[in-house]
């Protein structure tokens, strides 16, 4: 489903990412893990391609992202670690422009409204302006606005920013439902626990190099310890 090769950004000559390769699969969990500032940013932001590579190529359910960059993103779903929302709109207007932009019907957008309303525990308040909300109740409108149209990728930021232990949870189901049923995610993140409980491959990088691909139990044998923070901390150092 995502196929990277040799991503390079390189910002006044260093890099921020540098030979980034790996492949995820349809309904895969995939996971960046990393510490903050470590790359992961920038990386997603090529993957969909809100930042332009300096070199190497990202294809999208086999569609070159560079050659045909509308025909990706329609297939995708982009939750950015600091989602820009429009403090004027009301919840249900903020889904109600995203439906209309991924041309979705009205009917389609009414029940979408409903359904997370109801889902993320908004209630009325969905139908107040988004200037008026908690950083929590900003994070589960931004996550609707990224699953609105069901996209066959999601691409996730640090996705738990801001949200309480039981809205954390309620995530994590919607990642394991949206993997079960065949639609691929790249998670991003520096919480090894989510990694861990979520990811079927993990990605570590560190100071924009990509320091290990595979599952979980491969990377522990590759470093020879037995959980997933002890491998982390050794190939990163102290």
């Amino acid at each position: 489903m995502i196929r990277v090769a040799g991503l390079t950004k390189y910002y006044s000559g260093k890099p921020a990412a540098k030979n980034i390769t790996f492949n995820v699969d349809k309904g895969e969990v995939f996971g960046l893990l990393g510490t903050n500032g470590a790359g992961k940013s920038t990386t997603i932001k090529m993957l969909c391609g809100l930042l332009k590579p300096s070199k190497g190529m990202v294809t999208i359910g086999g569609i070159d992202l560079q050659r045909t960059p509308l025909k990706a993103k329609s297939i995708m779903g982009y939750l950015p670690e600091n989602p820009l929302l429009y403090d004027k709109l009301t919840g249900a207007e903020s889904l109600e422009l995203i439906g209309k932009l991924r041309k979705l019907s009205s009917d389609m957008i009414k029940q979408r409204v409903t359904y997370y309303a109801k889902a993320l525990g908004l209630g009325e308040q969905i139908y107040q302006e988004v200037g008026t909300y908690s950083k929590g109740m900003r994070q589960k409108i931004a996550i609707a606005m990224t699953l609105i149209h069901d996209p066959e990728m999601v691409l996730l930021d640090e996705p738990a920013s801001g949200l309480d232990p039981r809205y954390t949870k309620i995530l994590k189901d919607w990642i394991k439902n949206l993997a079960s049923n065949g639609r691929t995610v790249l998670l991003s993140t520096h919480i090894i626990e989510m990694a861990e409980n979520l990811c079927t491959k993990v990605a570590i990088i560190d100071k924009g190099q990509l320091l290990a691909v595979g599952t979980i139990q491969e990377i522990q044998a590759s470093t020879g310890v037995n959980n997933l923070e002890d491998a982390f901390i050794r190939l990163i150092g102290d």
